[in-house]
């Protein structure tokens, strides 16, 4: 009778349409971390994982070293045209993107609208080449309304609650990173012996030239997905060093900087946003007198309630429906304004 009423659960409106309810699922979740999901109507349903383990290289286009004289005027970028790391970039960006959508497979044979609480770590892999694997937590709303695609998040399950709660949706995982190279010249060496007192004015160039580029290429990744803002949760800064490939003896220094975040859009404002009470006018009469506000017309707002969970998620839900309708109209016009020639 029990293996019954189990099997009659897994049909039940809340289970993904032909995938029955499994007897139990796993999570990365503490008991802090599942109370602040199912607070906002969400419920976790499985453990997500992506995995790939490559050998990125050291690449260097046409064996160029970072500079093409005695002095390295400016840090050579890989995201310019002329990087000497284009390709390195290129692969660092690719296995990230790979490993996320494996997750994201995960996610959606599971059945979750989202991934939260997810993770980035790269090591070096015993048998050769570097191992990149991403982990988080599927989740579900509560409500009959799906997106399109699941969301990725790094933020915590409380952060990502109280994220919902001031109006705002997490869309998707989004990373920044940058290579930048610069050549080890007679200037260089010259302050780097005399460290002890002075700056290292190359090394001082090469560590913002690439950080700033990093933030430049996560602004265009949350640009790109039609976002509003992002939130980050890691900055990374590594600086090793190379063999010049073009003066025998000579060295380049190397500089990766990393950012992961997560874009986020706005789909409602709190109501509580603006609505704090008036302050208090004391009349400075000693004559007993009612106390006044600055805005006696208007009678103060009842206390807000707590929202409902379903309330909230139905919201989310509701956002989801009309970004993708509003992306929809969009793409229909851009089509509709290309000029088309005549037949």
């Amino acid at each position: 009778m029990t293996d019954d009423r189990a099997d009659a659960a897994g049909g039940e409106a809340g289970s993904p349409a032909g995938r029955p309810r499994t007897a139990a699922w796993g999570s990365l979740l503490s008991a802090r971390d599942f109370a602040a999901v199912t607070s906002v109507g969400f419920r976790p349903v499985g453990q997500v994982l992506g995995v790939a383990v490559v050998h990125l290289g050291y690449v260097s286009r046409g064996g160029r070293c970072s500079s093409s004289g005695a002095r390295a005027s400016r840090t050579n970028l890989a995201s310019a045209e002329s990087g000497p790391f284009s390709l390195l970039l290129r692969k660092r960006y690719g296995v990230r993107r790979q490993v996320l959508s494996r997750a994201i497979e995960e996610c959606q044979a599971l059945g979750g609208d989202g991934i939260v609480g997810m993770t980035l770590s790269i090591r070096p892999f015993p048998a050769g080449g570097t191992e990149f694997t991403v982990r988080g937590t599927a989740v579900r709303a509560g409500t009959d309304i799906r997106p399109a695609t699941p969301f990725t998040s790094h933020l915590s399950p409380p952060e990502f609650a109280r994220l919902l709660r001031a109006g705002w949706v997490p869309a998707a995982l989004v990373f920044g990173i940058a290579l930048g190279a610069r050549h080890d010249d007679l200037q260089t060496r010259s302050q780097a012996r005399q460290a002890m007192v002075n700056e290292v004015r190359s090394y001082s160039e090469l560590a913002k030239d690439t950080r700033r580029d990093a933030r430049r290429q996560l602004e265009e990744a949350v640009a790109g997905q039609g976002a509003d803002g992002v939130v980050v949760g890691e900055m990374t800064l590594h600086l090793g060093e190379r063999e010049c490939p073009a003066q025998e003896g000579m060295h380049d220094r190397v500089a990766e900087a990393a950012i992961l975040g997560t874009s986020i859009a706005a789909f409602a404002r709190s109501p509580r946003a603006g609505g704090q009470l008036p302050l208090s006018v004391i009349s400075l009469n000693p004559a007993p007198a009612a106390t006044a506000t600055l805005r006696p017309d208007s009678a103060p707002p009842p206390p807000a309630q707590p929202e409902s969970e379903g309330g909230l998620a139905d919201r989310l839900s509701s956002a989801w429906a009309a970004r993708r309708a509003a992306r929809s109209t969009i793409s229909a016009s851009d089509s509709a304004s290309v000029p088309r020639k005549a037949d």
